[in-house]
């Protein structure tokens, strides 16, 4: 009997915790397509992602009415506005918190990261404004203007897209930001499930990833 009072409470922390049921996805451009490349190999992590989605417009918005309620999103979001005028970006931002909000969705904004062209200047200035914007909002902003990624060691030859190694990269410091489980410290295993990160055990095994996907003519410059 003490055991089953024992197992009972922890069956059904187990069972009807949010952490336990929530979903990820990953949302956003075709930067976005790529993270969502790097993250669709491990559990509850799905894509939904498309080129050529900006903050402004319905693509993005349309992109969370697909995600059910309560998951977590992954947003990769702002390259495509960065490349012309950031200006009065405010109310297409509020729009897509306020959308996450109602379907309580645990939006997680993954910045646009340097790109090499002559705006980056505006991505970087986007960077800023996203991050001070969303400071009082639900919203975690994962800044993706790193050393790693401005270095150019990730970048393909259009200058805008990654190779695969990047957009890891991106998968790894945004999951890590919003608190998924790692199967160890430093590897690219990530279980996709919402919860503290676990102690590492023993070293993970390499999973071989895809070959680096080269940006076809419609594509470049243009995520």
């Amino acid at each position: 009997m003490r055991v089953i009072q024992w197992a009972l409470p922890a069956l059904g922390l187990l069972c009807c915790s949010p952490a336990a049921q929530a979903a990820a996805y990953v949302l956003g451009d075709s930067l976005g397509e790529g993270v969502a490349e790097a993250a669709q190999k491990y559990d509850r992590v799905k894509g939904l992602a498309k080129i050529s989605v900006h903050i402004r417009g319905p693509k993005a918005l349309g992109q969370i009415a697909q995600t059910p309620p309560g998951s977590t999103a992954f947003l990769v979001l702002g390259t495509n506005d960065a490349e012309g005028s950031i200006a009065r970006l405010d109310k297409s931002i509020d729009d897509i918190v306020r959308a996450a909000e109602t379907r309580h969705i645990t939006l997680v904004w993954l910045g646009p990261p340097c790109v090499r062209k002559s705006w980056d200047t505006r991505a970087r200035d986007l960077d800023v404004m996203l991050r001070n914007k969303l400071a009082s909002t639900p919203v975690r902003y994962v800044s993706m203007r790193d050393e790693q990624l401005c270095s150019g060691a990730f970048h393909e030859p259009d200058g805008v897209h990654l190779k695969m190694k990047g957009y890891v990269h991106m998968w790894q410091k945004a999951s890590m930001a919003a608190g998924f489980a790692l199967a160890s410290a430093g590897s690219s295993e990530i279980t996709g499930t919402v919860g503290p990160r676990s102690a590492p055990t023993k070293k993970a095994e390499r999973v071989p990833l895809p070959p680096p996907r080269r940006p076809t003519s419609a594509m470049a410059g243009q995520p």
